[in-house]
């Protein structure tokens, strides 16, 4: 993107103003108990709620519009409706039940049901999951676009400006953080597709300029692949950022009205980057479809709009940085270091944490130049390993022993690791009989196993 003197200053502009948060409720923390700082002392209303959990859920921008370029409209069927039913019916049989069961995290309400052992297994799958590694790359990338640093010192200007933001407030930092990120995204998006219909054309002249496949529900893809993102969007069960919102919430229908509102949000926001995604496509031939925002952008918006749509976009993966680094930092000081430390308390070993998470994301993102690739497989373990377990814990009705448990959280994890390793080598050395694990993604073998022994394992409670 080229960019002025005033779009600079504006992007200048944001993270002073994200800091002078960050500053803010430091002066105003008093983080007196452990819930203070991991969970905004449980007073959480709902427009923060809303703002913080849709902010946390966009974290691969650069990616849908890498996806929309590509495919078109597809991509609504992919990344929208999945997740929109998935959180429906997240809404509806969770979001009460975790306010009301009061554990602060994934790991502590393992513990409660499963025992320390199922706990320390399910602590390292979230660390896996939430090291923001990924979002530390494109947060990196996007301040070396603006500002012309190299890697290095880009990935630790955006890491550290992140993580000193929520280090002092915790939660409750992060959450009105995400709140101001909210709504740059929201600018930042709306601004680009009304400049793109008054330079282009409007949306219907937008259409005509696409291929038809563009305008299919399931584009050049098949349709397994788009029918597996049905059963993918219910990763959503054991997403942390939800549970710790949830668990936040003043009170469980705060949690459940917080997430039907979210999902109006979401319809929304994937209009603006749908629609923007489909402009790109249509008008510019893109040599890097991963820039396809960033392209029309540099092409359609004025100077200072410019700036403000830089700012979105650097708004929506921090908001994400931000919110999985904390959950990473929440494992680390409520489930891990207190097994090892018994005097450490939960706030400060949350803030080592923290330093501990930036760190390791840090070097993840110098070593890994494709830890999105890391994180997407890595994060097709969690599903299989904990969806069933996590599920059943909240069940009023039936319950696992702890044993079974364990062997459903260990046979999700290895046929998940067994199926990407056979996908791996199936590509790498060409090794036809393994090439029919390439049909299907390593998550979906693994759910299945899960549910399986999960029906064998189940029972109910006695009266």
């Amino acid at each position: 993107m080229k960019l002025t003197l005033a779009d600079i200053l504006v992007v200048v502009f944001y993270f002073i103003l994200i800091s002078f948060i960050g500053y803010k409720i430091y002066k105003k923390a008093s983080n007196k108990h452990d819930d203070d700082y991991i969970l905004a002392g449980r007073r959480v209303t709902i427009p923060f709620f809303v703002a913080s959990l849709v902010a946390t859920w966009y974290g691969n921008i650069m990616g849908m519009g890498e996806f929309v370029y590509n495919y078109g409209i597809v991509a609504f069927f992919c990344f929208g409706l999945p997740y929109y039913i998935a959180a429906l019916f997240f809404a509806i049989f969770i979001s009460k039940k975790i306010r009301s069961a009061e554990s602060a995290t994934i790991p502590e309400q393992i513990k409660k049901h499963y025992g320390s052992k199922a706990s320390l297994i399910s602590s390292a799958i979230i660390l896996i999951i939430t090291i923001p590694a990924a979002y530390i790359l494109m947060l990196g990338s996007l301040i070396q676009m603006f500002s012309g640093l190299s890697q290095i010192f880009s990935l630790i200007i955006g890491t550290s400006i992140s993580l000193l933001v929520i280090y002092h407030g915790g939660l409750k930092a992060d959450i009105i953080t995400n709140t101001a990120q909210f709504i740059f995204m929201y600018i930042g998006f709306g601004a680009l597709l009304i400049f793109s219909m008054l330079s282009l054309g409007s949306l219907p002249e937008m259409f005509s300029k696409l291929p038809s496949e563009h305008l299919t529900v399931n584009g050049t893809l098949s349709w397994q692949y788009v029918a597996a993102w049905y059963v993918i969007a219910f990763q959503t069960f054991i997403d942390p950022s939800f549970h710790q919102r949830c668990a936040s919430a003043k009170n469980p229908k705060i949690a459940y009205n917080g997430i039907l509102i979210s999902i109006v949000f979401w319809m929304i926001f994937d209009f603006l980057t749908l629609m923007t995604g489909l402009y790109a496509a249509g008008f510019y031939a893109i040599d890097t479809p991963l820039n396809a925002y960033p392209s029309l952008a540099d092409a359609v918006l004025p100077p200072i709009w410019k700036g403000l749509f830089l700012v979105a976009l650097i708004a929506t993966v921090m908001s994400t940085l931000e919110s999985y680094a904390f959950i990473s930092a929440s494992t680390f000081g409520n489930d891990i270091f207190p097994m090892i430390f018994r005097k450490i308390s939960k706030s400060l070993g949350s803030k080592i944490g923290l330093i501990a998470t930036g760190v390791i994301g840090i070097f993840m993102a110098l070593a890994i130049p494709s830890a999105i690739d890391l994180i997407f497989k890595t994060s097709s373990i969690a599903v299989p390993a904990l969806i069933v377990p996590l599920t059943v814990s909240y069940s009023k009705k039936y319950y696992l022993s702890s044993r079974h448990s364990m062997i459903i959280m260990i046979s999700g994890i290895i046929i998940t690791s067994l199926w990407t390793l056979s996908n791996e080598f199936s590509a790498k050395f060409n090794l036809i009989f393994l090439e029919f694990t390439s049909n299907f993604e390593p998550m979906l073998p693994g759910i299945f196993l899960s549910i399986i022994l999960g029906l064998c394992f189940v029972r109910k409670r006695a009266k």
